[in-house]
């Protein structure tokens, strides 16, 4: 049933796992310490902590109000094998144990489909997205559960290296609760926050009940954008031309390079980030064996500003100059029919989930790394055919990016259990998924009207104003618009894509004797993916008569572009269908006729499909050469797969109070396909001769093999846990962002092989009845085992760590507990450090090339550190001619030290806390889609004031 005990009434842990230090009750100064059962349901049965043979870590809503934990960025804080990256509020990912590849361009990631490696559940409800994970703010949480290693076989895709699960507390009917909390803090250097939280529970009769929490979080930033002018880098300009189709100042040197200030964004602390949102859960009791939960819970993430640094103007600033904004509104409904039929256990739930984000994003430093920046930004180079009298201006370099995306997923799971008491016992069930993903993201340059404009002008002597007028083919498959868009467009992804996934999974567990324990799940699963939709190039009215006979006569095949006496230019735009092109290869795996790929059209009907870097025929002998796979594309374009993981344990209780188990589990992440599926590399010099774009990044598995112990010693006073484990990835996925061959920019591949070897630890001491320590460790050691030979030069050599995974994380906590007789009240301090060790940034070797890029475009590198990896990153040769070294950069290591200390008298609460006394910044570093190194920071010192009090 979904009965659960009153706040009031429920006995508060003296500890959970994996180092949160909980909050003491009051009544436990009186009392011998011993450390409290905690209940979790990991395998999808409630189960003691400690009974359960996986590394789990559970923190307590009590525990969770203590630390003041509130958003995502706070979930992990305290969790040393969890590593938490991305851009800001409702833009992160997770990742357990060092499995991570490449962070994901933001830009990018819902046309893209990359997939999780982490699942985030919301209860029963998985909610995550690749790049984009659901923030969900901790409000009247009755736990989270991180589940370390892979839990595919129970919780199925993205459950590759393990799960974090939010598990609300539920309504209640045997007692009327409510609560009110209100915090207040200021950051050192920045602005004032505040919050509320409100809740209320409602016996409305002995079987129905309501639940209900609402609450507003208002963040204060401490990032100021300062005062900027950029000019774009002739020399930069010249070397990433280069490898498109030539140097351009050698050939135009009257070019004029217009500047841009961002005087209308200036602005201190402007990184604001407001949560509002709130929960209702209604929870009815059908009669002694059946009951029903509904939940309900919407949110709205409104962030003003950038969380983003430049590392090289020092502490915690910027230099943006648009407006950056992120609206993330999400709601979900969740519901759960629980039960009995004879001795089994039954449950069905559901889910739905409706997702929309719209974001403005600052691009302009993309003028440093896009291969073909020049077409738009200056006037001269494409268009005139009197290069001597040419009039040639670079116009304003500001660039944004406008993201539209929509997320809906609706699941299905139905389950029937055994008597768990029994020696054998078994659960079964079957899982459906369904998720809907829609992206149009819109490349604005402002610099693109002018540059046609002036081609025009200069051509006809007058002209009218050139607007690019981005429209998408009617009637393409998986757009979501037809436009027109904003006159600014220069490019836009518009994407449709849908998953499906049926699984079948079960799990039998037998006594062996009275001590030791055999386990095996399986899950067998259909997966069904899609990519729908088209990506469209302006390309003005290069292509348009009467140019196309003068300057690039095979150019006709773009489109019907044409300039008119006027000087209007009518068409303009080339769209890569990408459901076409799917089509095409899946009709060519399926039937193997070589005119499929050979006579192949984009739609305007004029030009190869393939055409870009290669050809159609090129396209076709990589298939025949066996350079392209395309085997994984069926007849209609979608991406089908179907296979068993399985997971098998044994577990030995040495004595009552330890155990020891062991674990083989395997995992995996989906496959997912790209918009630019056999297209040639644009630069077929170097370590791109012959690369053709995968047609699908293939899945990725994980297998995995583990020892621990869980144990209490010390008359149940310590409670130490550790696991020691062995991790093999295939096929690692990766995003990849390559300005230098812009007919495909960014996509998904495999990187090759990986392995990650590592020991968590955790412990809770309570060596008197009103102190308790806790703390935890990570130990990892990663490194690249096999690399896909196309990749060589450009991702890091074999041996390399992996991303993102520090040697060494660990942190240690203490709170103690002390009465105040004169107040007729009890105090409490509580103190943590937290240390996250360095590690590494991506798995392309780009680093110098980017510092050497900073320093031309700014006169400044990077201020970051970097690690060479040996060899060369042979994309672009640097300022000199030649190849940079293969390098990434550093992410910091840092060390956060919080203290608080509160008071406690009946129903109140009072709370005076201080995090991160020393302003440790710990900058995470992020590259991709930019081409110029930025950074995520903590935020510095902030004093607060937390009231509480509960009726």
């Amino acid at each position: 049933m979904f009965r659960s005990k009153p706040n009031g009434k429920r006995p508060l842990s003296l500890a959970v796992a994996a180092a949160i230090t909980p909050v003491l009750a009051s009544t436990a100064l009186a009392q011998n310490p011993q450390l409290e059962e905690v209940v979790v349901t990991a395998t999808k049965r409630a189960e003691n902590l400690q009974d359960v043979p996986i590394s789990v870590n559970a923190l307590s809503g009590d525990a969770m109000r203590s630390q003041n934990i509130l958003t995502f960025d706070d979930y992990v804080e305290f969790l040393p094998n969890v590593v938490s990256a991305g851009v800001g509020p409702g833009q992160k990912e997770i990742y357990i144990r060092g499995s991570a590849s490449e962070q994901s361009s933001i830009t990018v990631a819902p046309a893209q489909g990359s997939a999780p490696g982490v699942a985030l559940y919301f209860d029963e409800m998985p909610v995550s997205f690749g790049a984009r994970n659901l923030d969900v703010y901790a409000a009247d949480l009755e736990r989270i559960e991180v589940l370390s290693g892979p839990q595919g076989t129970l919780f199925g895709a993205s459950s590759q290296s393990g799960n974090m699960r939010l598990i609300t507390n539920k309504p209640n009917q045997d007692e009327f609760e409510a609560s009110l909390d209100f915090g207040m803090s200021n950051t050192q250097g920045g602005a004032a926050s505040n919050n509320v939280e409100a809740m209320i529970n409602l016996p409305l009769t002995d079987k129905l009940a309501v639940r209900f929490v609402g609450y507003s979080d208002n963040q204060g930033g401490w990032i100021d954008n300062q005062q900027a002018t950029f000019t774009p880098s002739g020399e930069v300009i010249d070397r990433n031309n280069s490898a498109g189709y030539g140097p351009f100042f050698s050939d135009f040197p009257l070019t004029t390079i217009r500047s841009v200030t961002n005087t209308d964004v200036v602005a201190d602390d402007w990184n604001e980030a407001t949560y509002n949102g709130y929960r209702v859960g209604v929870a009815y009791d059908i009669n002694d064996d059946w009951s029903m939960l509904v939940t309900r819970m919407s949110q709205e993430i409104d962030v003003e500003g950038s969380f983003l640094i430049d590392p090289s103007l020092g502490d915690s600033k910027s230099e943006k100059y648009i407006p950056e904004s992120n609206v993330d509104e999400f709601d979900i409904t969740t519901w759960t029919l629980e039960g009995r039929i004879a001795n089994l256990d039954v449950v069905y739930t559901g889910g739905y989930i409706d997702r929309e984000v719209d974001a403005l994003i600052d691009y302009t430093h993309y003028n440093n790394g896009g291969g073909y920046i020049t077409y738009y930004l200056c006037s001269g180079n494409i268009y005139s055919g009197d290069k001597a009298n040419a009039r040639n201006t670079c116009f304003d370099p500001t660039k944004q990016y406008a993201d539209a995306s929509t997320n809906e997923r609706t699941t299905h799971e139905f389950r029937v259990s055994s008597d768990p008491d029994e020696r054998l016992r078994w659960m079964a069930g079957v899982y459906t998924s369904d998720v809907d993903t829609t992206h149009i993201g819109e490349f604005q340059y402002l610099s693109t009207n002018d540059a046609f404009s002036e081609h025009i002008v200069n051509y006809f002597g007058s002209g009218a104003p050139f607007q690019v007028g981005n429209t998408t083919i009617p009637n393409t498959p998986g757009t979501n618009t037809d436009g027109p868009r904003s006159p600014l467009t220069t490019f836009y992804n518009d994407f449709t894509r849908t998953e499906e996934e049926t699984a079948f999974f079960g799990e039998v567990q037998f006594d062996l004797n009275d001590r030791l324990t055999a386990s095996l799940s399986a899950r067998r699963y259909s997966l069904k993916s899609q990519l729908q939709g088209a990506s469209n190039f302006s390309f003005g009215c290069r292509y348009g008569a009467p140019f196309t006979d003068r300057d690039t006569p095979a150019g006709a095949g773009f489109g019907n572009a044409e300039v008119t006496p006027d000087g209007r230019c009518n068409s303009n735009a080339f769209s890569n269908d990408v459901s076409s092109r799917l089509l095409t290869l899946g009709d060519y795996a399926a039937n193997g006729n070589d005119d499929t790929i050979l006579r192949a059209t984009s739609p305007n009907g004029a030009r190869d499909m393939f055409r870009g870097g290669g050809s159609n025929a090129a396209t076709l002998a990589a298939i025949q050469n066996g350079n392209l796979d395309i085997s994984a594309i069926s007849e209609d374009g979608s991406t089908r797969e179907e296979d068993t993981i399985v997971r098998f344990s044994l577990n030995f209780n040495l004595t009552d109070d330890v155990m020891l188990y062991g674990i083989y589990s395997e995992g995996y992440r989906p496959a997912t396909q790209n918009r630019n599926a056999g297209q040639l590399a644009a630069n077929q010099s170097g370590v791109y001769e012959g690369y053709v774009v995968p047609a699908v990044a293939v899945t990725d598995t994980l297998e995995n093999i583990e020892f621990g112990m869980k144990g209490e010693f010390l008359d149940r006073t310590l409670r130490l846990n550790a696991s020691f484990y062995m991790t093999d990835i295939t096929d690692l996925q990766v995003s990849r962002f390559d300005p230098s061959n812009v007919a495909f920019l960014v996509f998904m591949e495999n990187v090759g092989d990986a392995e990650s070897n590592g020991v968590d630890l955790d412990f809770q001491w309570a060596p008197t009845n009103n102190l308790i320590i806790s703390g935890a460790a990570s130990f990892l050691d990663t490194k690249i085992t096999r690399l896909n030979p196309q990749l060589e030069g450009v991702a890091v050599p074999v041996g390399s760590e992996l991303p993102l995974a520090p040697s060494f994380s660990g942190n240690i906590r203490a709170r103690y507990d002390f009465e105040l007789p004169n107040m007729g009240a009890n105090g409490y301090f509580t103190g943590a450090v937290t240390y996250r060790g360095e590690s590494v940034a991506g798995i392309v070797g780009s680093a110098a090339f980017m510092n050497d890029t900073g320093i031309l475009a700014y006169g400044r590198d990077s201020g970051l550190g970097q690690q060479d990896e040996g060899g060369t990153f042979g994309t672009v040769a640097d300022r000199n001619g030649a190849l940079p070294s293969n390098s990434r950069f550093v992410n910091e290591a840092a060390t956060m030290v919080n203290v608080a200390a509160g008071i406690e008298k009946d129903n109140w609460l009072a709370e005076l806390y201080v995090r991160n006394i020393t302003s440790e910044e710990g900058a995470i570093v992020q590259t991709a889609g930019k081409f110029s190194p930025e950074a995520t920071v903590n935020r510095p010192r902030t004093v607060g004031l937390r009231l509480s009090y509960r009726f």
